[in-house]
């Protein structure tokens, strides 16, 4: 009789970890801070994405090939700008979903092996179940601490993105026509390639930043995620055996 108590017990806890904790695990609102950060990176990346890829777009259509090299560069870092926002995204997708698939899935198999494991008197599925609760809990917090972790490196540098963003806001790409064709070139040379040089500096650094904020970051605890699960599930601890 209390075997069937237990297992009941567990299977209801089972059917509560997907119907009611999933849904909660995987609901946006309480993830709000951590989707906040990943949307202000977001703006932050769409904007120097944009700045660049105008900046170019602008610079390519000057006469000459004066600008040509300076097109060619901020076209280039567009395109790592365009990669930085799929991370970004795929970041703020798994901040949900991590949740559901820690509580739906995970849970619940963890249970079902212990229900298993009591009913076969099997102790051996009791470290199997004690190790899959404990992988639904990394992957249920490891995606936010990614997150925390990332936005505290990219706070120290905001300043830095910030900045650049407001250059382009305040960057005129133009000569003085008065003189004609050969003034205007000249103007444009000697008044505008410098600010656009700085502008370019100043978006590789934010490039340099957001690579490792959005991109190495995440894939470091990524690999350590990987490395602790593989510690866990090759562990033969007496702990794990006496569950």
């Amino acid at each position: 009789m209390k075997k069937i108590m237990i297992i009941a017990l567990l299977i209801l806890a089972a059917v509560v970890s997907a119907t009611v904790v999933a849904p909660m695990a995987a609901d946006p609102a309480n993830h709000r801070h951590s989707i906040e950060q990943t949307d202000d990176k977001i703006a932050s990346v769409m904007a120097l994405s944009g700045g660049a890829a105008a900046t170019s777009a602008t610079l390519s259509l000057l006469p000459g090939d004066i600008c040509t090299p300076l097109s060619e560069q901020l076209a280039e870092m567009a395109k790592y700008f365009l990669l930085i926002l799929s991370a970004l995204y795929l970041e703020k997708f798994l901040i949900s979903l991590s949740g559901y698939i820690s509580f739906m899935a995970l849970i619940p198999l963890a249970l079902v092996i212990l229900i298993i494991a009591i009913a076969a008197r099997k102790k051996n599925l009791y470290s199997t179940a004690a190790k899959v609760a404990i992988m639904a809990v990394i992957i249920f917090g490891i995606v936010p601490a990614s997150v925390r972790l990332s936005d505290m490196v990219y706070q120290t540098q905001a300043a830095k993105v910030n900045e650049t963003i407001e250059e382009y806001n305040n960057l005129e790409i133009g000569g003085d026509a008065d003189g004609g064709f050969i003034n205007e070139i000249t103007s444009l040379t000697s008044n505008t390639i410098d600010e656009i040089t700085d502008f370019i500096d100043n978006l590789m650094e934010s490039l340099a930043v957001m690579i490792v904020t959005a991109c190495l970051i995440p894939l470091l605890v990524f690999v350590f995620l990987v490395w602790l699960l593989k510690v866990i599930f090759a562990s033969n601890t007496v702990v794990f055996d006496k569950l």
